[in-house]
């Protein structure tokens, strides 16, 4: 049996790094179905770099960076940039942007083969990913 990556989502971390109970609930119940939950480098950075504006910026810097060390987050490769420029195109002459983040999160999902468990709709402008709702 392989044990399959879930992308966790910023908009999904956020609450989970903050205790909500159904965001917790949520990721262990991904998690028990022969998934591993992993972030990516993008959802890394908006985690630090809302840390750091926060009213709280020491704790909460603590807290991400702890949460960072405890997951493994997936790069942006060579790969998932030519995926992204491709995902990016194909939007744009479909008049259904959605932010460069996002767009690199699905490239990074979809050469790694993984899921997305996310709570925004527009992921579903991307054809190929495999999308968990939250």
């Amino acid at each position: 049996m392989r044990f399959s990556l879930t992308i966790i989502d910023t908009n999904v971390m956020i609450p989970f790094l903050n205790g909500s109970p159904e965001a917790v609930n949520k990721v262990h119940e991904v998690s028990s179905v022969n998934s591993q939950v992993v972030i990516t480098v993008i959802t890394a950075y908006e985690l630090l770099k809302g840390a750091q504006l926060s009213s709280k910026p020491e704790d909460n810097l603590k807290d991400v960076k702890e949460a960072i060390s405890n997951m493994q987050v997936l790069d942006l490769s060579p790969e998932a940039c030519e995926e992204a420029s491709s995902i990016f195109c194909g939007l744009k002459k479909s008049g259904k942007m959605i932010s460069e983040f996002d767009i690199l999160i699905a490239a990074i999902a979809k050469t790694n083969g993984e899921s997305i468990l996310t709570r925004d709709q527009h992921f579903k402008s991307i054809k190929g990913i495999n999308l968990i709702k939250w």
